[in-house]
């Protein structure tokens, strides 16, 4: 029986793509995963939040007691100001795709445009078969209108797919929690920006 298909633009041996999950954080779990027959295996995400978060640490070290002692300066590694959560994402997806013989797909998961573009072309460059962009926007404002968080969500995407050539999926929590806020229209692209 043949089960060999497309997604994304990929060809896949089967349609079982293994999702985000634990298996996903380790390179044992992604050969686990592969040797188990799926087609393609997506990444754990790459959080905003995280990279934020991180990179406030980072400076926060980077910066502390300069104030006191110039010579502290010349205390701290140099690559302190590196930035370690897409380093190890990097790392684990170069190693996974020479690992396994299944399109590896890497995942952000972010809610403002910003910077997506420049970690979406690290995982080009570090193999990527396709990136799947998670996009999760709970507006504060009861009053901002559905069309205006899908014009966020479209600019999400075209920062990344302005970046990359390899293919991009959307997944977008376009109802958070029930609220009816969206225009009766939303957009999922996989390998363009369309807006109608």
């Amino acid at each position: 029986m043949k089960l060999s298909t497309d997604y994304m633009g990929l060809a896949l041996r089967n349609p079982l793509v293994a999702s985000a999950s634990p298996l996903s954080t380790t390179l044992d779990g992604v050969r686990r995963l592969a040797d188990a027959g799926v087609g393609a295996v997506v990444l754990y995400s790459l959080f905003e939040e995280q990279l934020l978060k991180e990179a406030a640490q980072n400076n926060r070290l980077v910066d502390a007691g300069t104030e006191s002692f110039a010579e502290s300066l010349s205390y701290f590694p140099a690559d302190a100001e590196e930035e370690p959560g897409p380093r190890r994402y990097l790392s684990l997806l170069e190693r996974a795709v020479a690992a396994v013989d299944v399109p590896v797909i890497a995942s952000l998961n972010g809610v403002t445009p910003g910077s997506w573009g420049n970690y979406a072309r690290a995982m080009q460059a570090a193999g990527a078969a396709a990136i799947e962009l998670n996009i999760y926007y709970l507006p504060g404002d009861p009053h901002i209108a559905g069309r205006d968080v899908e014009q966020r969500h479209i600019d999400v995407l075209r920062s990344v797919k302005s970046a990359v050539t390899v293919p991009v999926a959307v997944l977008a929590r376009m109802r958070p929690l029930g609220t009816p806020y969206c225009a009766p229209r939303p957009v999922f692209v996989v390998t363009g920006v369309e807006t109608t």
